[in-house]
């Protein structure tokens, strides 16, 4: 197992990347990079929306940073974890699936999660099928990986037979390491609104310990610092945060343009944001428009609308410095 790997924090963004780069630097703290197949993708299936970055391009950019702190992940690779209007047979998802992971792990990418909660019955057998591809793809290329196996469903305590079922099974690979717990964590628009279960959490533990595994928790979004603390007590070996850091960047970046006398180009961007659509996944109760630009301004940080602010921005101050300080506040309360 890979030691010391609390925090998986989303690359959503060439600017949090950086961030997340001069911090991990600057505290001497691991940080993976949890890549979904929507914002990091083979170039093979097209890419993703981070910087239109394929696979190879992404790993590129942190291998150039020379910063070993930063382990490159894979976050829900199996079927039907990919947003697509697109519909497959199950098939075709698989065979995409090895495309995607061949790719990550010829780009040493350390830890891969198997997700094939949306396969059904056949969800122990495929889960088998890609492991053991990645296993055979690992040794052809002398590379070494390490598994996260489950899905969280948003918002829902864990049934506890299923969970041992899940454990038992993911338990048989010798190269495992993280088995996904829901707690009843929930990230809606730019809330926490979900309730850490305590009692559950000791009985996943538990199950946890006695297969070989270490629990991580998704959906670990706005946390308070209480809150982390809970996590860290009652045996959370690992948390996923992304949109968070997402929203922290489209928050920045809208307060900044207000301050520069921005405001048509950050009213430009906001709108186009809108026009989108993205903000239809995390909406809650009827948010105003604010809040779902803050929510959804991260899937179009790769725009030209936005690239063109940024330069705007830039001239009159360093928005990475900005980012970097924004980011390196809110990242100390997971250490304190």
């Amino acid at each position: 197992m890979i030691k010391n790997t609390f925090l998986g924090l989303g690359p959503m963004s060439l600017e949090v990347i950086n961030s997340l780069n001069f911090f991990s630097k600057k505290y001497n703290k691991k940080i993976m990079l949890i890549c979904s197949r929507n914002q990091i993708e083979s170039d093979k299936l097209g890419g993703g929306y981070v910087n239109n970055f394929s696979t190879n391009e992404f790993a590129n950019f942190i291998k150039k940073k020379k910063n070993t702190l930063l382990l490159m992940s894979r976050d829900h690779c199996g079927p039907y974890k990919r947003d697509s209007k697109k519909k497959t047979n199950l098939k075709n998802e698989v065979d995409n699936c090895k495309i995607s992971l061949l790719d990550d792990i010829i780009n040493d990418f350390k830890i891969l999660h198997i997700d094939t909660s949306k396969c059904g019955h056949a969800k122990y057998e495929i889960a088998h099928e890609l492991i053991t591809f990645c296993e055979e793809a690992a040794k052809k290329y002398n590379k070494k990986i390490f598994f996260e196996f489950g899905a969280e469903d948003h918002g829902v305590l864990t049934n506890f037979k299923k969970f041992s079922k899940d454990a038992k099974f993911f338990s048989k690979y010798s190269n495992k390491q993280f088995i996904v717990c829901q707690t009843g964590s929930l990230v809606k628009s730019v809330f926490q609104v979900g309730q850490f279960d305590i009692d559950s959490v000791r009985i996943m533990k538990k199950i946890a310990q006695e297969n070989g595994l270490l629990l991580k928790e998704h959906n670990c979004d706005y946390l308070n610092q209480e809150q982390i603390q809970l996590r860290r007590q009652y045996g959370i070996n690992a948390i996923n945060i992304a949109p968070e850091f997402g929203v922290l960047q489209s928050n920045l970046t809208y307060n900044i343009s207000k301050n520069l006398g921005l405001d048509k180009e950050i009213k430009e961007f906001k709108k186009f944001v809108l026009s989108k659509g993205k903000w239809k996944k995390w909406i809650y109760n009827n948010e105003n428009d604010l809040i779902k630009f803050l929510s959804a301004g991260h899937y179009h940080f790769g725009a030209k609308i936005y690239k063109n602010l940024l330069k705007k921005i830039n001239k009159k101050t360093n928005f990475q410095n900005n980012l970097n300080k924004s980011i390196e506040y809110n990242l100390l309360k997971y250490f304190n």
